[in-house]
This record gives C-alpha cells, structure tokens and sequence, in this order.
C-alpha cells in the first residue's frame, strides 16, 4: 500500500507529503499542482479547489511577504486536511479587510477567513508556519 491507508470514509489518506519551496519563479504553481495530485481521489471537486486556492494564498504571500516559503505541508487526518506553509519569516501574518478592485493583494488571509474551518500560525525556528483546516468529503461536521 505504499503507506497509503484508508479514512473511514474510504479515501486514500496518506497520513502527510512535504513539498520543499523557495521563492524562485514558479514555486506558487507548483505548490498547487502539489495539493492536486495530493487530493487527487476526493469526490468533492469544490473541496479540492479551495484547498488549491488556499495552498496559492498561502505560498503567495510568503513569497511576496516574507524571505520566500520553506515548505509546504498537508496532512489528512480525522476527516480534516491541514494545509501549512513555512516561511523565513517570524512576523505574524495580519488580515486586511478587502480592499477595491483596483488595489493589488490584500485577499488571502480574507480568504482564509472566509473558507477555512480554522486557521492560525506558530513561530517555526527562525521563521513561521502559517496553517488552516479544510473539511475532507465524509469527514467529522463543521462546529
């Protein structure tokens, strides 16, 4: 089973995959492509395009932010999916109200806020890691 193991629900659900990052060009998408095949055998095609949008927000703004991201890391677990991204930096990550649609940025801890079953941060060695959950199809209700 290549530490693959099966949720209650049915879904494949390798307990984590790390993907290491840097700023160079290209590491958002790739971050995304990532969690794509990471969630590659959930149902929900809603779910799995919020987790990308989530992973993208997250890798972005370390990326602008901050000394560029370390890692990303997803874990499914308890019918949940914690999505984290280290970064360089150890500044707290601080939510702006949406802005005008002429203004650059400014959307991705809204985002967060607005998607995510939880979220928060923790200072990581000299750095962050940023986190949020994600119900998983079948998994434990919203509460």
């Amino acid at each position: 089973m290549n530490g693959t193991r099966l949720s209650p629900t049915g879904l494949a659900e390798p307990a984590a995959r790390r993907l290491p990052l840097t700023a160079r060009p290209g590491a958002v998408a790739e971050a995304r492509e990532f969690t794509a095949a990471f969630l590659a055998d959930v149902t929900d095609p809603m779910m799995v395009a919020d987790a990308v949008l989530l992973v993208s927000e997250l890798v972005g703004n370390a990326v602008r932010h901050t000394r560029g991201p370390r890692a990303l890391l997803l874990i499914r677990a308890g019918g949940r999916l914690r999505i984290e991204v280290s970064d360089e930096s150890p500044r707290p990550p601080t939510p702006r109200p949406p802005h005008g649609p002429d203004e650059k940025g400014g959307l991705g801890l809204f985002l967060l806020l607005s998607i995510a079953l939880q979220w928060g941060w923790r200072p990581m060695g000299p750095g962050k890691t940023v986190w949020c959950d994600l119900r998983l199809p079948g998994g434990p209700p919203q509460g």
